[in-house]
């Protein structure tokens, strides 16, 4: 039976792109119907969190993922209140919390049926593999240093663009930003990062309504367009969008990149992902939302057995975990420490 999961991020760039790679990562798991909102009315700051029956979509929804959206240092009270009081009144829906600003850990215990991890590195903020789309929104947040040891150039040049195509006031946040990202229009964003400056004037962050858009922005826009056009007719399937005539190839699969652990504090991009590593990268999430399940309270312990049976409760019975998968992913995940016997989030 499906289950109807919502993802709800942050309308700003890295905003974006770390509710798209928890979207891709949750859609591995095949009882799980993923559908995202990032809204720049409705997601676009903390303020969010005081007025949540607006986003009307988590009605219909069995489990809901909050993700980049903070609580403010002078406000945190209120807005921790509010979003004990909505759970609560959601008691049948299972929340997790995803954030790497500082999160009010104590109030919000006061939810049972609410999960909070805080993740100070954005390229860790998401559940399941990381790929390059957090490289880049590592970048988007100014954490260059945190990620320095698989950076490349196309990343800075994505990141450009991201924070370009995000800006408040432009026609790209939300469905047609989630859209292009979703079908890997890496090479429109590359070209708009490479855009000339001087068509991007943006002011504590938005573009003026009075400035005229660039070429790059513009094909962004009515590519988005496109795309949403051909998705809503009969489920019409669309190619991903080709690298073309930019300064540099960005056909490296920025959204397919996978990034492992090798020594600590470093790690290693894995290129051409096979079937049988999606396979893994499908019990690596489940893994994960199950920790996060388990970890009802900050350095919660748990045995690898209860894990298992908290990942088959959210994928099914039919999820095949053998011993070497799981062999595995203990050593080559970065979301897991162990704590004499037992398990507990990092």
């Amino acid at each position: 039976m499906k289950q109807s999961v919502l993802v709800i991020g942050h309308a700003d760039a890295d905003g974006h792109l770390i509710a798209e790679q928890v979207r891709r990562n949750l859609s591995l798991i095949d009882t799980f119907d993923v559908s995202v909102v990032v809204d720049p009315a409705r997601t676009k700051d903390h303020k969010s969190w005081l007025k949540l029956d607006e986003i009307t979509e988590i009605e219909a929804a069995d489990i809901v993922f909050f993700v980049d959206l903070m609580f403010a240092p002078m406000s945190f009270d209120d807005e921790a209140k509010a979003l004990v009081s909505f759970v609560n009144r959601h008691s049948d829906t299972q929340f997790f919390l995803i954030d790497h600003h500082p999160l009010p850990l104590r109030k919000l215990a006061a939810a049972d049926n609410l999960r909070v991890m805080y993740r100070p590195d954005v390229f860790e903020c998401a559940v399941g593999p990381r790929s390059g789309m957090m490289v880049v929104a590592a970048l988007c947040e100014g954490q260059g240093a945190k990620v320095a040891d698989i950076r490349m150039h196309a990343h800075d040049v994505l990141a450009l663009g991201m924070r370009r195509a995000a800006a408040l006031g432009g026609n790209l946040p939300g469905e047609k930003l989630l859209t292009l990202l979703q079908f890997d229009c890496w090479s429109g964003l590359a070209r708009l990062g490479e855009d000339d400056r001087r068509h991007h004037f943006l002011p504590r962050g938005r573009r003026p309504a009075d400035r005229p858009y660039s070429a790059a922005l513009r094909q962004l826009d009515e590519t988005a367009e496109d795309l949403i056009a051909k998705r809503g007719r009969a489920g019409a399937r669309v190619v991903r969008q080709k690298p073309g005539s930019v300064a540099m190839s960005y056909d490296f699969e920025v959204g397919r990149a996978r990034y492992e652990v090798e020594a600590v504090g470093h790690r290693a991009r894995v290129s051409n992902v096979s079937a049988d590593a999606r396979d893994l990268e499908t019990i690596v999430t489940v893994l994960e939302v199950a920790a996060l399940s388990l970890t009802t309270h900050p350095g919660a312990t748990f045995s690898r057995a209860r894990l298992i049976a908290e990942a088959r409760r959210f994928a099914g019975e039919d999820l095949d975990l053998q011993e070497e998968d799981i062999n595995i992913v203990l050593q080559k995940q970065s979301f897991l420490k162990r704590a004499g016997r037992e398990l507990c989030m990092k």
